[in-house]
C-alpha cells in the first residue's frame, strides 16, 4: 500500500519525537527548533532541504514587519485557504502574541472532521512531542501550509 505524502511526513515527525531542544538547529535525535523539525521533515519527505533560514531569535513576542516564516513557508509549500480541510501532515503556523510575528510551526498528526486535534512540535523545555490541539493553539493558528 502507498502512503500519501501526509502519512509520510506523520510517519517522519513521529521519528524526530524525543529530540532535544536546540535553537536553530536541525539534527533528528541531537537537537531542532520548531523549523528544525519543519526543515528535517521536509528533507526526509522531498529528499532535499528547502533552503538554509537566515538567524533569527528565540522571541515569540518579536515586532517586526517582515513576516520570514511565512514567506518561507509560501516559497516551499502550498498554503491552505477558509474551506479547506486540514489533514495529517498539514503544517500549522502560529503567532503567538497579538501584534508579533508568526514564529512557531507544528506539524498536524490527527484530524477529526477536517480539523486538527493534534500536533508534533518543538518547544523550548520540551523538545519534540506530539500534543493535544487545545483551544489555546488553535486560536493562534495564521496559515496552514501542504508539502
Amino acid at each position: 500500500m502507498t502512503r500519501t505524502v501526509g502519512q509520510r511526513v506523520v510517519a517522519a515527525a513521529r521519528g524526530w519525537l524525543g529530540t532535544p531542544y536546540h535553537h536553530q538547529a536541525a539534527v533528528k535525535g541531537a537537537g531542532c527548533d520548531c523549523l528544525g523539525l519543519i526543515r528535517g521533515v521536509y528533507a526526509e519527505v522531498m529528499g532535499r532541504e528547502p533552503e538554509t533560514p537566515p538567524a533569527y531569535s528565540r522571541d515569540w513576542g518579536e515586532m517586526r514587519s517582515e513576516e520570514t516564516l511565512l514567506a518561507a513557508a509560501r516559497r516551499h509549500l502550498r498554503e491552505l485557504h477558509d474551506g479547506d480541510a486540514i489533514l495529517p501532515g498539514d503544517v500549522l503556523i502560529f503567532r503567538i502574541k497579538p501584534g508579533a510575528i508568526a514564529k512557531h510551526a507544528g506539524i498536524v498528526s490527527e484530524t477529526t472532521a477536517g480539523e486538527p486535534t493534534r500536533m508534533i512540535h518543538a518547544q523550548e523545555g520540551v523538545g519534540v512531542a506530539e500534543i493535544n490541539l487545545s483551544h489555546w493553539w488553535r486560536r493562534k493558528i495564521v496559515a496552514v501550509f501542504r508539502f
